[in-house]
């Protein structure tokens, strides 16, 4: 090792490099910033959402309006409604800006159950997409336990 160089530094560099190879070898940085705005605007049209949901005034029930009992269960339903679709919307901002972050980390388009790359045509359809599909994340994990017994009673 040379003097001018500190430990741990050797380890670090090799790892940004492979990072930065894999990226270039799956999306041009104008690829990225058109992926970036598709999830920004995606975003922006949640958080619209949701703000004109919680300004519409169906979350506050004022029960002392409400005589009859149909009227409230109506009112209890369309309540729950809205906070199920307000739990939704905060499941897909989560989502997107778990991708954005990806997109600056080097790890943006890769499935996370296989590594594999995720084709462009299906994000750009959904960028937010962490997997090729449910299945083949079911499939490579059954391959890997599959793997491991096979290792395991080997010793």
């Amino acid at each position: 090792m040379a003097k001018d160089k500190k430990p741990g530094k050797e380890t670090a560099a090799p790892e940004v490099a492979k990072k930065e190879v894999l990226q270039n070898e799956l999306f041009t940085s104008a690829e990225l910033d058109n992926f970036r705005q598709l999830l920004n605007e995606e975003k922006r049209k949640v958080l619209e959402k949701s703000e004109q949901t919680v300004k519409s005034g169906t979350i506050a029930v004022e029960k002392d309006e409400m005589y009859d009992e149909v009227d409230l269960a109506s009112v209890t339903v369309e309540q729950n409604i809205t906070f199920k679709l307000l739990d939704r919307d905060r499941k897909l901002l989560s989502e997107i800006e778990h991708a954005l972050e990806k997109t600056y980390n080097g790890e943006y388009g890769y499935c996370e159950g296989t590594g594999e790359a995720i084709p462009k045509r299906r994000l750009e359809v959904r960028p937010w997409t962490t997997a090729l599909s449910t299945k083949s994340f079911w499939k490579n994990a059954r391959r890997q336990d599959a793997e491991w017994a096979t290792t395991k009673t080997s010793r």
